[in-house]
């Protein structure tokens, strides 16, 4: 049974989209989930809608991570995507929340040669299920 939700979204040229995604790992948004709520089995989604801004024919590359805290904590989860022209990316990561302190989720993204373009929608979602 779903016991809390949270998520942000970004629409397609709202906030900072589009975002050019460097070499640099950058943080795109956080999610906390506050400790009152965090007891359960936490399932965090992500989705965002990307392209290569090249369009030569060279593959677009997207490193996705989610981290615990900021762009420097333990990484959860990653993934990697690749497109000629546009993609679209998503992520799900699951865990059990025990601890009595907030969990904090940083969504960051990296490419290489800056071969990716953040265009939106964005979306990270936390649930939190009792069980």
């Amino acid at each position: 049974m779903l016991k809390y939700s949270v998520q942000n979204k970004a629409e397609a040229g709202t906030y900072a989209l589009p975002f050019q995604v460097t070499e640099q790992e950058s943080v795109l948004s956080t999610l906390i989930i506050p400790a009152s709520e965090s007891e359960g089995r936490i399932v965090i989604e992500v989705s965002l809608a990307w392209e290569n801004p090249l369009l030569n024919w060279d593959i677009g590359e997207l490193d996705i991570r989610l981290r615990r805290n900021d762009e420097q904590g333990p990484m959860l989860d990653w993934l990697q995507d690749s497109c000629y022209q546009e993609g679209f990316a998503e992520l799900s990561y699951e865990e059990t929340g025990k601890q009595a302190e907030p969990y904090v989720y940083c969504l960051t993204v990296q490419s290489a040669d800056r071969r990716a373009v953040v265009t939106g929608p964005l979306i990270i979602r936390g649930s939190v299920y009792e069980d």
